[in-house]
This record gives C-alpha cells, structure tokens and sequence, in this order.
C-alpha cells in the first residue's frame, strides 16, 4: 500500500511554484488576449531563466580579463528566444512576443540596454571565447546573430519587480540584502 499512497499523493499533490513560472511580476502585465497572454507568459518564462543567471553570466564576461562598463548582471534575449525556438521545435511564440517581455521589464526599469560600444565590445568577447572553446568543432567563425542583443539586468528594481528571486540563488540572496 506504500507504492500505491505515494503514487496518489504524487498524483494529487499541487504544483510547488518555480523562481521561473510566469504571471508573478508586481506590476501590471499588458491587457492582452488569453492567447497572447499565454505566448507572453511563455516567454517570460524563459527569460525568467536567464534573469536568474544573469550574475553568474556576467562573471563569466569579466572573467575574460577585460573590464567592461557593465554592473555584471548581463542577459542575452535573443539568445533565450532561440532556445524557446528550439525547445518547442519552432512552433512557440514569435520574436516580437518576446521582444515585448523586454520592453515591458525595460519601461518598469528592470533590465537597460548597455551602449553600443559596450555591447560591440562583450559581442567580439563571445566570438573569441567560442572559437578558443569549440576550436576544430566547429565550422563557422563563432559569430551568432543574438551576440549585439545584450542588456543590463538592474538587480534592485527586478527584485521589486520578482520579489519571489530572492529564492533564486545566492546571487538574488545578496542582491536583497544589499
């Protein structure tokens, strides 16, 4: 009867919210169709992912040696919309869905768009650092078209934003106590 009362409460338990799950920001979501609403909050959902990771990221870039005029809390759109894309094989939302998640964090503060220079600067960053890492594996020259699509996560007013990080990691943690 063990196998059988824990399968049951398996199966009846209620979903333990994630840092990741969409629809718990504190500001107001656009007034969209049930449908729309449903690719925004997809795609929030994983940039959601990469706002979690955005400290660990951007230690990454400053750990390349050169110093970059950013706060270290780095996420890249672009590159999160083309694993949506192929995750659901190329049948999620479009591009402009995903764009209008970072427009929305962008108006409430969240996240900024670094200069032009800056963002030249962490791309020809990437390029080097793929091609030293994946050198004889592959056959391009590294360069990806999500490379100059970075922006600055700013930590104090995501966390007014997604209070819930703070459960993230330590990075959240720090960012909430500082």
């Amino acid at each position: 009867m063990s196998r059988l009362s824990d399968w049951w409460k398996w199966v009846n338990a209620k979903p333990q919210q994630s840092v990741w799950d969409s629809g718990r920001a504190t500001i107001p979501y656009p007034e969209l169709s049930r449908r729309d609403l449903a690719a925004f909050g997809a795609c929030e959902t994983y940039l959601l992912r990469e706002i979690v990771d955005a400290r660990s990221w951007g230690r990454e870039v400053d750990a390349r040696g050169v110093p970059f005029p950013t706060n270290g809390w780095l996420i890249m759109p672009r590159r999160v919309y083309s694993a949506l894309m192929d995750d659901t094989k190329g049948t999620g939302p479009k591009r402009a869905v995903m764009d209008s998640v970072v427009a929305w964090l962008a108006d409430a503060g969240a996240l900024t768009r670094l200069s032009e220079r800056t963002r030249a600067d962490i791309a020809a960053s990437n390029v080097a650092d793929r091609r030293e890492t994946y050198a004889g594996y592959t056959h391009d020259d590294g360069t990806r078209d999500w490379d100059h699509d970075m922006w600055q996560v700013e930590p104090d007013r995501m966390l007014e934003v997604y209070p819930h990080l703070t459960d993230a990691n330590i990075d959240w943690q720090r960012a909430a106590s500082s």
